[in-house]
């Protein structure tokens, strides 16, 4: 009678234990039919893609474990089915060796089927025996297998591109060239082409904004999409939470977005890549000033199954567009922004002895354009001159050695920013510039008088003490042209001239000493009747570059006679 209570309390504890046994992962992954239909429908409302995954798990109960660079031998018969689960610890290209043909269905992370991302091989019976991703994503691969006939299957998984070998040596380094638009919160992003297979090359620019800490380059280009890839998981608070994360929408995320001239970075990321095409270069927008960024540029080569491999990184700091630093007593020819806002230089008056006075400036606007210039010390402003459509002098005084000036060029209104592209300035702190002219205030050509085959110029004279002479310089100006202003930025040296394709004559003389008379004159014979001509007059030293004056426009007269011009020979 006192065994009976020992005897139920065995009983209860045995009955407790089998509950817990139950209740264990190991019989959990035991679905019954009712509860298989009830988890289907539950992951197929949240995640479709999850489903098919969930579909080829229940069919297939052979599971084998797969390492990189370890093969697999294994016994298959025809239609069996075998499943192999393979865990990357590191994002790298993986290639897939098949020794018998077998249909294969890959999945990543027990979701979408990432068997589309595979680059197609080329070459007979390659296709079927190897499976390439460009870039395999950190985490657990399942591949599916369905042998087409028996026998003995070699299954092996290599972390590298099967054409890394064929690679030549990439050891040069490509140049990476930068230009900030801090107003506009703009980077342009220009690189060379790559050497290595160079029409089939596409290119992609992974973009890191540097913090405190520094930023280290990505040694290849899966391991920055992995990051990339978790940053948009980690900042996207549905994709963090749904169970539907899977390789197929994270590579879309680089791979299926079309390159564009401009993309716009989300400020809220620290990591940015943007693939180009072929194209090699990209204006990116929303960057933040007083900012570093990581630029590093990848090559995905479209013949070989989409290889990929470094080719230049560089770091830039997003505070302000470096002016370009001018030298004294050269004459510089510079760009105007235009429509693309105003260009800034910069240049640093001399420490000489003794120290200089004040500063030159000769201003020539090319094209017959019209603009504006501000002179800046430490952001105030020293000079704002506008309407400057000719050469112009400029002088500062009350200048300190070793200061440094900013000089701001933009058009003088919206009318001439299609024509106010380029600029040519010197500066000198001396009196006379050493290798240009001076020109007069008034730098107008004066049409004296004008027959049927000459003309006569008149045009003030050059205020330059120095060894000086004139060019006259004719061209021939077609009858539709409508060219009626000066290209101060001509080159007007002797050779350049001749070549011109509307070049008619040339003809120079010594400048002669009269005091009194400040006026020169010539008069140009062996004109054509009915032609029209553009002519320039020059000032020119012995030595240096000349200067133009403004240019007139002659119409000859067709129906005319002049006698006293028509045995007067051309110039040459």
């Amino acid at each position: 009678m006192r065994r009976q209570p020992l005897v139920i309390l065995l009983l209860l504890s045995c009955a407790q234990l089998q509950a817990e046994i139950a209740h264990s992962p190991l019989i959990s992954n035991r679905i019954s039919p009712a509860s298989s239909q009830e988890t289907h429908a539950a992951i197929s409302a949240v995640c479709p893609q999850r489903l098919a995954y969930e579909k080829m798990v229940n069919s297939i109960d052979d599971v084998e474990d797969l390492y990189v660079d370890v093969p697999v031998h294994i016994a298959l018969e025809q239609r069996q089915r075998k499943r192999f689960a393979l865990k990357l610890n590191n994002s790298t290209p993986l290639t897939i060796l098949f020794s018998l043909p077998v249909a294969r269905q890959l999945y990543y992370n027990q979701t979408a089927n990432v068997l589309r991302l595979a680059t197609p091989a080329k070459g007979p019976g390659i296709a079927m025996g190897r499976l390439v991703l460009p870039c395999a994503l950190r985490g657990q691969y399942d591949l599916f297998v369905q042998a087409r006939q028996g026998g003995a299957l070699k299954l092996e998984a290599q972390a590298k591109h099967p054409q890394s070998s064929a690679m030549l040596n990439h050891s040069h380094r490509i140049a990476i060239r930068t230009q900030n638009r801090v107003r506009k919160r703009q980077l342009i992003v220009k690189w060379e082409r790559s050497k290595f297979d160079y029409h089939a090359m596409h290119y992609c620019l992974v973009v890191q904004q540097v913090g405190s800490g520094e930023v280290n380059d990505f040694a290849t280009f899966c391991e920055a999409i992995y990051a990339y890839t978790q940053q948009q998981q980690q900042t996207n608070s549905r994709a963090s939470s749904a169970p539907c994360s899977g390789a197929s929408n994270m590579f879309d995320l680089v791979w299926s977005r079309a390159p564009k001239r401009a993309r716009h970075l989300n400020p809220r990321h620290n990591l940015h890549i943007v693939c180009t095409g072929a194209r090699t270069q990209q204006q990116l927008r929303g960057l933040q000033p007083n900012s570093s960024y990581r630029l590093q540029i990848f090559g995905v080569d479209q013949r070989l199954q989409n290889m990929t491999l470094p080719l230049a990184s560089t770091q830039v700091h997003f505070n302000r567009t470096n002016p370009t630093a001018l030298r004294e007593q050269n004459l510089s020819l510079l760009k105007i922004g235009g429509l693309h806002g105003v260009q800034v230089y910069s240049f640093k008056v001399p420490t000489t002895t003794p120290p200089p006075p004040f500063m030159r400036y000769l201003l020539l606007p090319c094209a017959g354009s019209e603009i504006r210039v501000k002179l800046l010390h430490h952001h105030k402003e020293v000079a704002n001159l506008g309407n400057i459509y000719a050469p112009t002098y400029i002088k500062q005084e009350g200048i300190k050695p070793g200061q440094r000036y900013l000089m701001r060029f933009e058009p003088n209104n919206e009318d001439e920013a299609l024509r106010a592209q380029k600029v040519r300035l010197a500066l000198s702190s001396e009196r006379l510039f050493r290798d240009l002219p001076e020109l007069p205030k008034n730098v107008t050509v004066f049409n004296v008088r004008t027959r049927c085959t000459s003309t006569t110029l008149a045009w003030n004279s050059s205020p330059d003490e120095r060894a000086l002479s004139y060019c006259v310089i004719v061209f021939s100006l077609p009858q539709r042209s409508g060219v009626e202003y000066t290209n101060y930025c001509m080159d007007f040296g002797a050779l350049r001239i001749t070549q011109h394709k509307n070049f008619k004559f040339i003809r120079c003389r010594e400048k002669q000493p009269s005091p009194n008379d400040k006026l020169e004159m010539e008069t140009i014979f062996g004109l054509t009747p009915g032609d029209s001509y553009l002519i320039y007059v020059t000032a020119n030293l012995s030595m240096g570059k000349p200067l133009p004056y403004q240019t007139l426009t002659v119409h000859m007269g067709s129906q005319c006679v002049d006698l006293e011009s028509q045995e007067q020979p051309e110039y040459y």
